[in-house]
């Protein structure tokens, strides 16, 4: 299934599709960018953006930003990662703590650990969902 994505605020135009919104909210800065991906299962989830069914790139303008697509209604799960001095990873301190904000969908907090695509896992019905999804920096 070809990428998608849809930066507007109107309804589908297809109606085998449906609308997600994703607010990603406690931005720390507006420095660098906001790489977000939707994917449908555990495979490359949540940074893989081969294996995403919808991956946008947006300058951090703002302490929350939105994002939209249409994709077919379903199970998912969405990561957002603060990829503040723009090179396309997340950064890491020498024991592996990510110096970079991330958030994931349903907000999980794992001690020591990435989150997993079963923990992120949401129902994205025929009429469309929003959802907010809050930073976190360790």
């Amino acid at each position: 299934m070809p990428l998608r994505q849809n930066s507007s605020a109107e309804p589908t135009t297809n109606p085998a599709l449906a609308k997600l919104t994703i607010k990603v909210v406690d931005l720390r800065s507006h420095k660098g960018q906001l790489i977000y991906g939707v994917f449908d299962s555990e495979k490359g989830f949540p940074s893989s953006s081969k294996l995403a069914k919808n991956w946008q790139v947006r300058a951090v303008d703002a302490d929350t930003l939105e994002f939209t697509c249409e994709l077919p209604p379903g199970k998912y799960g969405a990561s957002a990662l603060h990829d503040e001095n723009n090179n396309n990873k997340m950064d890491t301190n020498l024991v592996g703590i990510p110096s970079e904000g991330y958030a994931v969908t349903n907000n999980p907090k794992p001690r020591f650990r990435a989150a997993k695509f079963s923990e992120s896992i949401f129902e994205l019905p025929p009429e469309g969902k929003t959802l907010t999804i809050s930073m976190q920096y360790f």
